[in-house]
Order: structure tokens, then C-alpha cells, then sequence
């Protein structure tokens, strides 16, 4: 949940996993691939490995739809506010969050990417602004009528699409690149590019088998949090738009500010396993405080 990495250039939208650029223990010692002339013999990528992949993808469709299920068929909730939640994620994460990441990054440059501190802390703010501002406006203004279970609702589109396109996509190709390589088509394909594209692709494509096995269970497990921190959230701002309270909304800020920038400054010197217990207790505290809300008169 966090914007980019300057390191990797990749869009920001994409980058909104709590691992940072300056994260390192992703690769083991393997040998990532052997050249013999024109061919590439990739290694072959664990069992284990694709069964963490499969277990973030299904985490990743999985648990939205059945959110949404629960939502619609025990909470008694509309199916809008699902979408909307989906739209507000695209419309301030994906258009309008990567642009100003764009402009800042082009401003700034290593003054900003080149401090995990500052990067972090840059990424907790900008997640928080644009997340939140959205939710409360959509909320406000577009889920009718504004209860619990639309709340509910809400947060489960919200955090759901953000889980398809980050974990799920990305598992999705995972999958389909560790299948070809285990069957050799990947290894024929390299043969048929030009030298130093074959190489690049087969550099990348090494991740797949040097990553340690459990890592790759790590994306669901970040996104199960995330989708219950977003209801969490959602329920928050719920409340103090009921209630008109200006506390609750401060605190869905001040969460989603500390867990996104907790996240990136932890990555930076402990393993993604210690991050992801970090940020189940925080995720914990965001639970309690709605269920604190909603108690209140």
C-alpha cells in the first residue's frame, strides 16, 4: 500500500506493496540462470513457490468477493457501494495519486528516493491523503444511505480492487511465467529473442526461483490485512460522518499515515515476515478503534 519505487520505475499504482526499494532479502544464493550460446537453461521453480502464488491469488479474488457476499446477503448492504469503492481506488490511486508521485519524483530526485525516511514518510502522507480524502468524499457524497453495512461495503470494494490489481495480477503472470518455465517453453522462447533482451528477460524471470518459497505467501497475507484495514477505515470515516466527528475521520488518517510509512521504514532493515507482523498489530489497533466507534453514542 505504499506508491513507487524509484529503483524499478514501475507505474505508482503498481508499487502499493508495503516492500520498499531499499528491501534486499527477496534472493537466495541460487544461481539464477546458465547461458549455453543462444539457449537459456532457467532453473526450475519450486513447488512451494508456486503454491505461495496460487495462495496470494486466490487471497486476492477470493476474499473481495466473498466480502462482498457476506456484505449483500448478512449485513443486508447495496452492491453500489462496492464499486464505488472500486472506482474512488482507481480515480485517486491509480489516475491522480501516480500523477503527482510523477511530478515530485521529476522535482525532487534523490533528495527524496535517495532517504528511506523521507520516502517513507512522503509515501505514508500522499497514500493517506488521497485514500482517505476519497473515501470521506465518496462517502459523504455518493454511498446512499450512508450506514454500517454500505460502510462495509465500501471498504470491502475499496481494499478488493486494490488487491486484484496489485497481488492478483501479479500472481496471475507469476503463475503463468513459472508453468512455462517448469515446461521449458520459456527456455524456447529466450532462444528467439536477440542476445541482450534474452538476458535481461532471463535476469528477471530469476526472481521467480531465487525468491525464497515463503516470500511469495507474503502478497496474500499483505493484501488480507490491507482489505481489513480498508473496511476498518471505511467504517471510521462511516462514523464520523454519522456522528459529525471530526476524531474518527483525524484517525483513518492518522492509520492509514502510520501503517504505510511504518511499513517502508521497517522494510528497509528487517525481513518481510517481521513487516507483516508489524503491520498486523497496527492493522489490529485500526479494528479496535472502529469498534470503538461504533460503541460510541
Amino acid at each position: 500500500m505504499i506508491l513507487v519505487s524509484p529503483k524499478e520505475r514501475r507505474p505508482a499504482w503498481e508499487m502499493r506493496s508495503r516492500r520498499s526499494p531499499w528491501q534486499t532479502d527477496m534472493a537466495d544464493s541460487r544461481e539464477p540462470y546458465r547461458q549455453k550460446g543462444r539457449s537459456y537453461e532457467l532453473m526450475t521453480v519450486p513447488a512451494a513457490s508456486i503454491a505461495g502464488m496460487v495462495f496470494s491469488l486466490v487471497v486476492s479474488f477470493a476474499l473481495p468477493i466473498g466480502l462482498f457476499i457476506y456484505a449483500k446477503k448478512k449485513l443486508g448492504a447495496k452492491a453500489a457501494p462496492f464499486f464505488i469503492g472500486c472506482g474512488v481506488f482507481f480515480v485517486m490511486v491509480v489516475m491522480l495519486e501516480a500523477a503527482i508521485h510523477r511530478i515530485v519524483f521529476q522535482l525532487a530526485g534523490e533528495a527524496l528516493t535517495g532517504s528511506v525516511i523521507l520516502y517513507a514518510v512522503y509515501g505514508g502522507l500522499m497514500a493517506a491523503l488521497f485514500e482517505e480524502t476519497g473515501r470521506y468524499i465518496a462517502m459523504r457524497f455518493l454511498v446512499k444511505p450512508m450506514d454500517f453495512p454500505n460502510a462495509f461495503m465500501y471498504g470491502a470494494g475499496h481494499g478488493g480492487v486494490e488487491a486484484m490489481l496489485l497481488c492478483g495480477v501479479a500472481s496471475i503472470s507469476n503463475i503463468a511465467s513459472a508453468v512455462m518455465i517448469n515446461s521449458g517453453t520459456m527456455s524456447a522462447q529466450l532462444a528467439s529473442l536477440d542476445a541482450k533482451k534474452a538476458a535481461d528477460t532471463a535476469a528477471a524471470l530469476s526472481a521467480l526461483w531465487t525468491t525464497p518459497s515463503l516470500t511469495f505467501f507474503a502478497g496474500g497475507v499483505e493484501r488480507l490485512l490491507a482489505v481489513v484495514l480498508h473496511v476498518s477505515l471505511s467504517i471510521l470515516v462511516f462514523q464520523s460522518i454519522r456522528k459529525k466527528s471530526r476524531k474518527d475521520l483525524l484517525n483513518a488518517y492518522l492509520f492509514h499515515f502510520v501503517i504505510d510509512s511504518l511499513a517502508v521504514l521497517l522494510s528497509a532493515v528487517a525481513s518481510v515476515w517481521v513487516v507483516e507482523l508489524v503491520v498486523a498489530l497496527v492493522t489490529g489497533g485500526a479494528v479496535l478503534m472502529a469498534k470503538y466507534a461504533c460503541m460510541e453514542e
